[in-house]
């Protein structure tokens, strides 16, 4: 003999197991407008394309996240700033770097003159001693003025700068 079998209760079964699908699928459906609105807004200041963003996902679902997700900013505002402060950074290094002008390797500050090539990289006050520009005309340290170099950049041979030690 068949066991007894109710339709009202299997119907009253399947209507259930088809609500709960319909209801997790309205939850995964409005979810996924929710995150596209708040991923375009991290990635974007304008309110329309956070609307829009929101909308063709609203409207396409599961297609309309992929075409957003095809057409969606690369980087988010603030990878975008991370980014400018780390290009800032690397060109106030490359513009804090002092370079010889004669040779282009790097030069301390307190140098006078270029290990590598012997250009002159500084003068040396003749009143207070503090190394100054070559092109300086007046000592901003002790107001003295200074006398006019030869060549602003020329090379000391071994002889000339002998010559300034003793001198």
């Amino acid at each position: 003999m068949p066991p007894n079998f109710d339709l009202q209760q299997f119907s009253g079964s399947l209507l259930a197991a088809i609500s709960v699908v319909a209801l997790t699928g309205m939850a995964l459906w409005i979810s996924l407008i929710i995150w596209a609105y708040r991923d375009m807004r991290a990635r974007s200041r304008d309110i329309i394309l956070q609307i829009l963003a929101a909308t063709v996902v609203a409207i396409l679902n599961i297609p309309g996240l992929l075409v957003y997700m095809i057409l969606r900013p690369r980087e988010t505002l603030s990878e975008h700033y991370e980014r400018t402060l780390e290009e800032e950074a690397l060109l106030r290094e490359i513009e804090d770097r002092q370079v010889c002008p004669g040779c282009t390797h790097e030069i301390l500050d307190t140098w006078r003159i270029c290990p590598y090539c012997h250009t002159r990289l500084k003068k040396q006050c003749a009143n207070c001693e503090q190394l100054l520009d070559l092109p300086w005309s007046i000592c901003p340290y002790c107001e003295s003025p200074q006398a006019e170099p030869l060549g602003h950049n020329r090379r000391i041979s071994p002889q000339d700068n002998q010559s300034e030690t003793m001198a």
